[in-house]
């Protein structure tokens, strides 16, 4: 499969969900500050006081003019198909898109604090928010008729760190690996429709210094992973900023390009 790079600055609709950390703040920025006049974007995140404060950043954000890119908001992912239909069928006009990206970043998965969920129940909701409805989402995008024949690129957040066993997160981790496994298998599904996917390894970034358990005690990274070999390694790899992880998987699909259902982890290269 041929390497692929794209050009940012066309007219594009953009998903981006779980606005609610830096990183996903910094995605919202920056990518919304390549596309072209024309683009709309929908930001989602289950936080509606992260939603309106990143809103209104980007509305005063000089390189994202309001008359360019279409900002729209909302605030629980399970309701999202309804809006983005919403939304693409207000922008129903033959041409009006050249490209649609999807990113699917972990939102407040990537919290300070490691909640375990305790009953059947909670791990239902648990699996449902963080595996199924980024599944469904992407799955009513992929579909979408207003969609229909443009090119399509699918960004799947995920951690080098979150898909190995560690302790307190077991849950999360199941969930990285089988969203992992869904996002390459619709990579090879999807080769022949012009849709492309990048799993797309973050880093790890200063926030991750400490964390605390569900009582508040302070756990470093290091004791969350099973072996001294992973302790010694996870040590050794500096901590990033979220603008520095955003502008590297920037500057992989306009400059370095990516293989289609390849994982790429920001630590791969550290040159820009």
């Amino acid at each position: 499969m041929a390497a692929k790079r794209m050009d940012l600055n066309v007219p594009t609709f953009l998903v981006l969900s779980g606005c609610s950390n830096p990183l996903g703040q910094t995605l919202a920025q920056e990518l919304c500050g390549r596309l072209a006049a024309g683009s709309v974007a929908l930001l989602l995140d289950e936080s509606p006081e992260r939603l309106q404060t990143l809103a209104q950043l980007l509305s005063e954000q000089q390189q994202v003019q309001p008359d360019a890119v279409q900002i729209f908001t909302g605030q629980r992912l399970m309701d999202a198909e309804q809006l983005m239909e919403q939304i693409l069928q207000k922008n129903d006009s033959k041409g009006c898109f050249q490209r649609s990206i999807i990113v699917h970043n972990e939102g407040d998965a990537a919290t300070h604090v490691l909640i375990e969920p305790q009953s059947p129940k909670e791990w239902n909701a648990y699996v449902e928010r963080q595996l199924m409805a980024p599944v469904a989402l992407n799955q009513r995008w992929l579909r979408a008729k207003q969609l229909a024949g443009i090119e399509k690129l699918v960004i799947n957040v995920t951690s080098s760190l979150q898909v190995r066993p560690l302790i307190f997160n077991t849950l999360l981790c199941s969930c990285k690996r089988a969203r992992d496994m869904y996002f390459r298998a619709m990579a090879a599904e999807e080769q022949r429709s012009n849709v492309h996917v990048l799993s797309y390894a973050a880093g790890l970034f200063k926030t991750h210094d400490t964390q605390l358990d569900i009582n508040g005690n302070i756990v470093d990274p290091e004791q969350l992973l099973g072996g001294m070999d992973h302790q010694k390694e996870q040590k050794a790899l500096p901590r990033v900023q979220p603008l520095q992880s955003t502008l590297k998987l920037i500057n992989i699909l306009e400059q370095k390009a990516f293989v289609s259902g390849h994982d790429v982890d920001y630590y791969d290269t550290f040159v820009l």
